[in-house]
């Protein structure tokens, strides 16, 4: 293949780009050698901050309006301002694709995409653009004319390219792309050795994504109502602020605080149940885990309509209020029926070879 795919992703949770990392390598596998871009911070690190501290105070001062925001896009175009102000920014990503010789581009973050769909459009490029969709739910924020195929764990496609007059045949149902880890197939006590964790307590998993977007503490007080005590794995991701408040949080559950690690699958491996938000790269791994979920804390929006996938299809059950975390925890470690309910629907769902479906099919075209 002549010239360097590039993946573009953007560090806005961790998920983008552990989904591009996957890719990546299994193209590698494949014999390919293809660059992963920090979009937002190769064009420019102001640009990275703007973008990253702007959603996050949204979320967090706002959250609402992030919410309305995301449900008005699915009648109004109000996402096209994205492709306006990635406009601005044309001739900085011309330079990346014309340096690589590009064959062939991969988005794995819906912002990126409209930058990258402007780029096609202004520049007149003929390499294809693909945009992974690291959410369960399709979404009219995703689709551009630009595209030449979509990347998406939906199996609503027909539907979806109907009602938005788009051709079935550019979505594939694919999964979302997780890293192959032969720890998949790891027993749960082995991999508990392996991290050296207790293993002869029930262990729960609470996990916030690369940012660590979780209240913890919080949790951890709400769940001192158990009536066992349990090993807890504080997933903290990049936030090592929260690490000593969680240090601090007398309990008399084991809490171990883990820093990001690429032994994440691992650890859901050696874990009897999660608690998480809906982030959906997580809940890819969590399923092809086949570990038992508990959504609690989602980011309004996209996160809202994996929470409704997974919870309707049996994979997930879900609470917003921290004093019913106790009772659904108890539930999910101890009682046999809804452990196995919630393992067996994350069975029928999960796709650890999606990476492997959407790199087969890109360079079949």
């Amino acid at each position: 293949m002549k010239g360097q795919p590039l993946i573009f992703s953007a560090s806005i949770g961790n998920g983008h780009n552990q989904a591009a990392k996957a890719l990546q390598e299994e193209l590698l596998i494949k014999g390919v050698h293809a660059e992963v871009v920090d979009t937002f911070h190769a064009i420019h690190p102001y640009l990275h901050h703007f973008v990253l501290q702007s959603y996050l105070r949204l979320l967090k001062i706002s959250p609402g309006v992030w919410r309305k925001m995301y449900f008005y896009a699915e009648d109004y175009p109000l996402f096209l301002l994205l492709d306006q102000f990635g406009s601005l920014f044309v001739d900085q990503l011309y330079g990346m694709v014309e340096e690589s010789a590009c064959p062939f581009m991969i988005s794995t973050h819906p912002f990126v995409t409209a930058f990258l769909s402007k780029l096609k459009q202004k520049k007149q490029i003929k390499a294809p653009l693909y945009t992974v969709i690291t959410d369960f739910v399709l979404h009219p924020a995703y689709l551009r004319q630009e595209i030449d195929g979509y990347f998406t764990a939906s199996h609503k496609v027909d539907e979806f390219a109907a009602k938005h007059q788009v051709s079935p045949g550019s979505f594939f149902s694919t999964g979302i792309p997780i890293l192959k880890n032969h720890c998949l197939q790891t027993p749960k006590a082995a991999a508990r050795e392996q991290l050296r964790l207790d293993k002869n307590i029930k262990t729960l998993l609470i996990a916030g994504g690369g940012m660590g977007l979780t209240n913890y503490v919080n949790i951890l007080k709400a769940l001192e109502t158990l009536p066992e005590s349990v090993q807890i794995l504080c997933m903290v991701g990049h936030n090592q602020r929260v690490k000593q408040r969680i240090i601090n949080q007398k309990s008399k559950h084991k809490v171990k605080v883990i820093g990001f690690t690429d032994q994440f699958l691992l650890y859901l491996r050696a874990s009897d149940g999660l608690i998480s938000k809906a982030g959906g790269v997580t809940m890819a791994e969590a399923l092809a885990c086949e570990i038992p979920i508990v959504i609690f804390s989602t980011v309004p929006g996209h996160e809202e309509h994996n929470s409704d996938y997974l919870t309707s299809e049996g994979a997930a059950i879900r609470t917003t209020r921290y004093e019913e975390l106790p009772q659904m925890i108890e539930k999910v470690l101890y009682e046999a029926s809804v452990h196995e309910t919630l393992k067996s629907g994350a069975r029928l769902l999960k796709k650890p070879e999606a990476t492997s479906h959407i790199i087969e099919e890109i360079l079949a075209r």
